[in-house]
């Protein structure tokens, strides 16, 4: 087993410790993995999306029925529905855990994603929606206490994964 998917295996036993039931997902290749092990897990409902904001949509739904529910996408995905996080979730205190890939970050070297990088966290500030950077497989345990903090503050909450967290250090 590689650190990578024992990682996923951690991430993966916080989300049904939080007593989730369903999760929505476009991935990213940061969260694939992740979102692959989900999907196979006959516990959890897992529905894959074609845009994002449909994944919010979902979870959205899911709150009102007494559903726990996770979003899994990469950061692109996230800059493109936080208009839905705004206008739907926060103006009806409707909580949404979003697990996202943190693209951008010093350590992603990629151009493409460097927009993401400079622009994710100063916009999730603006709307003033919390947020958890996870770096270190130690850190996974914090998910529980994140998804209440989210629930209780009837708001989004994002959960980021770091490129050192998903892929390794030396990756």
């Amino acid at each position: 087993m590689t650190g990578t998917m024992d990682v996923n295996e951690k991430i993966h036993e916080q989300i049904k410790k939080c007593g989730v039931t369903l999760a929505a997902s476009l991935p990213d290749d940061w969260v694939a993995p992740l979102i692959n092990r989900i999907a196979a897990d006959n516990s959890i409902r897992h529905v894959s999306v074609a845009r994002e904001a449909e994944a919010v949509a979902i979870c959205s739904g899911a709150f009102f029925g007494g559903v726990r529910s996770v979003a899994l996408m990469g950061a692109t995905g996230l800059l493109t529905c936080t208009g839905e996080l705004a206008t739907l979730n926060l103006r009806h205190q409707i909580p949404v855990f979003l697990i996202v890939s943190q693209r951008g970050s010093i350590d992603d070297q990629r151009i493409y994603q460097e927009v993401q990088g400079r622009r994710t966290l100063p916009l999730l500030q603006t709307y003033d929606f919390p947020y958890h950077v996870v770096n270190q497989p130690d850190e996974i345990a914090s998910i529980p206490d994140a998804y209440e903090t989210c629930r209780l503050q009837k708001r989004p909450f994002v959960l980021f994964l770091t490129r050192r967290l998903v892929k390794g250090a030396s990756a």
